[in-house]
């Protein structure tokens, strides 16, 4: 369907933004793509400024390109603005779904949020996510501990509690070092390192202190060693912080139940001091923090002492933080603090001067928790993950920790939406600092979800091509199963034969990304849909890549060279070159291709 490359475009990315990134009260240029059949339209800018609505014209029409021009003057916090189109095709409005025939609320409008960007490495990197117990071992940790239960590294993983919080196979952080020669070859930019303070389970969400690395793990030194062999493969690292609870065996969780005028006493919800009190999803062992008070903020996340600046800091330098459960953070009840602990965080991190990022895990509708100066973004579960698992995954898969009906199947336009609303709700920064995942160490394994290994490959490459930062889970590269949680933590298995198909591919799609500038922060915008195949566009100044995944073979996609603005593509992922008028793409399927077009 080539009309929609007839309707007028934009988005919030450098194609159409001077800058993106702005400062408080700078005036940007924006333009607004306006194709021959729309040159007679009316084009309005209509912005918010102090809660009103103003209204418009463009500054002048670009001769060359036909694009309408604007400026606009960024005085908000979150700067919205979207298009009023006027003319033959009617009354129409452009926001961040596209042109639509409705008048619409602002909560699509698009954003941009003056003074808060996202570091700029963030999305120009492929993320390689690590369990530290599971990944590698080197042996030498393996100290006694009352809780755990040690396994052989081929034992299975135990699914059920407590069996499946106490096994420990003995990974640690050396053993990550050992293996870094694995990660770079894949083409890896940076490692999100589950926690690795000391806890009494091998997830370690339940921390006992904040203070130092797990011996278990090798202790400081060995963040130390890693540190300094991450920056020698020219990796990112980032740690893993839990802001809503403490393991019952904390520290601060001990002093506050030995004594009730403690400072510490009130740093949790206490209903019955010193056995009731609130947790986590009412799990005993994760007692849940109140940021209601001024010293716990300070000791975690408020100011250069706090655990959240002290690891930033030498001799660690970690490169940012995940948030645990930042969607529950500093809420309780009718108490929501969670905009103020993450805008304190922000504030704590960029003062370290070395532009870390802040993602926050998230697995629901994000949009008004990002509102972009407080995280940099967040797992975009909804907005990747679970359009991307509806198009290609198994009826009724089970996606995320929260129990439901599981995932519901959907065509390309079904799809497609839920990918729009999405972003659509984010600034553009936001969406960029978010991590696009398939999978985590908290869902089943994307190759298990996906109805074939062929669309499963198809996801990847649509993850890895769709706006965001792409994460996989360590082992997905080597093609590993899991229908749990619990097994998709299984070891890696080392020295035992891999899937040299999912392997191969891996490291062919993170080179096309690495090495191609408008998959990293180009802009997007939908080229054809339908059922089984979704075709777009990831668009710089200076490059632009056309995008293909199709779930089965369908008719093929023939586009006008005139309305793409292309004459031909050379192929990065696949081997047909595009050439002529028309441009026909080919209708194959299941299949994932890129091109760069000329």
């Amino acid at each position: 369907m080539t009309d929609r490359l007839s309707l007028p475009h934009h988005d919030p990315s450098i194609r159409h933004v001077s800058d993106p990134d702005p400062a408080p009260g700078e005036t940007v240029e924006i333009r607004v793509q306006v194709p021959d059949g729309w040159r007679s339209t009316a084009v309005h800018l209509r912005t918010v400024i102090d809660g009103e609505a103003h209204y418009e014209p463009p500054r002048h029409q670009d001769r060359r390109t036909g694009d309408a021009v604007f400026e606009l003057a960024c005085t908000q916090p979150v700067q919205h603005y979207r298009f009023h189109l006027r003319g033959p095709h009617g009354g129409h409005w452009l926001n961040g779904l596209g042109v639509v025939e409705w008048d619409p609320d602002d909560h699509a409008d698009f954003k941009l949020v003056p003074g808060h960007r996202t570091p700029l490495w963030v999305p120009e990197r492929v993320w390689y996510q690590i369990f530290p117990d599971r990944f590698a071992t080197t042996g030498r940790h393996r100290h006694k501990t009352e809780w755990a239960r040690w396994a052989e590294w081929d034992d299975p993983v135990e699914r059920r509690p407590p069996d499946n919080m106490c096994q420990l196979y003995g990974g640690d952080l050396d053993g990550i070092i050992d293996h870094l020669d694995h990660v770079t070859a894949l083409g890896i930019g940076g490692i999100y390192l589950t926690p690795f303070f000391p806890a009494r389970s091998n997830h370690r969400y339940d921390a006992r202190t904040f203070d130092t690395v797990d011996l278990l793990l090798g202790g400081n030194d060995a963040l130390i060693r890693l540190r300094e062999a991450c920056d020698r493969a020219e990796l990112k690292l980032i740690g893993d912080l839990t802001l809503n609870h403490t393991g019952d065996q904390h520290e601060w969780f001990v002093a506050a139940q030995a004594d009730p005028a403690s400072a510490e006493a009130d740093f949790y919800y206490f209903t019955d001091h010193p056995h009731g009190y609130v947790s986590w999803l009412d799990v005993p062992s994760l007692p849940k923090l109140d940021h209601r008070n001024a010293e716990l903020a300070r000791r975690l996340y408020d100011g250069p002492e706090s655990v959240v600046a002290r690891w930033l800091g030498d001799p660690y330098r970690l490169d940012g933080w995940r948030i645990d459960v930042a969607n529950m953070t500093g809420r309780q009840g009718r108490i929501d603090l969670n905009q103020e602990v993450a805008r304190m965080t922000r504030a704590t991190v960029e003062a370290t001067g070395r532009d870390p990022w802040l993602v926050a895990e998230h697995f629901f509708d994000a949009a008004a928790d990002a509102p972009g100066d407080g995280w940099h973004g967040v797992m975009n579960y909804a907005g990747i993950s679970r359009p991307i698992a509806s198009w290609l995954g198994k009826t009724g898969t089970l996606h995320g920790m929260s129990a439901g009906p599981g995932q519901d199947p959907r065509a390309g336009a079904a799809m497609a939406r839920s990918l729009d609303t999405v972003r659509a709700a984010m600034p553009w920064a936001v969406l960029l600092g978010s991590m696009g995942l398939l999978n985590s160490h908290d869902t089943a394994r994307w190759r298990t979800m996906s109805r074939s290994d062929d669309l499963a490959l198809v996801g990847f490459g649509m993850m890895l091509t769709l706006p965001g930062a792409p994460c996989f889970l360590y082992g997905d590269e080597i093609g590993l199963r899991a229908a749990h949680s619990e097994e998709s933590r299984a070891p890696m298995p080392w020295g035992r034969p891999w899937n040299q198909r999912f392997l191969e591919w891996y490291r062919t799609l993170i080179a096309v990304r690495n090495t191609n500038p408008a998959l990293q922060r180009g802009g997007f915008r939908w080229v054809h849909i339908d059922d089984d195949q979704l075709v777009w566009l990831r668009e710089t100044l200076d490059q632009r890549i056309l995008v293909r995944a199709a779930r089965a073979a369908g008719p093929a996609v023939i586009l006008e060279p005139d309305l793409l603005g292309a004459e031909s593509g050379q192929p990065l992922v696949g081997d047909q070159t595009l050439e002529g008028a028309p441009l026909i793409l080919p209708g194959d399927g299941p299949a994932f291709e890129a091109w760069e077009l000329a």
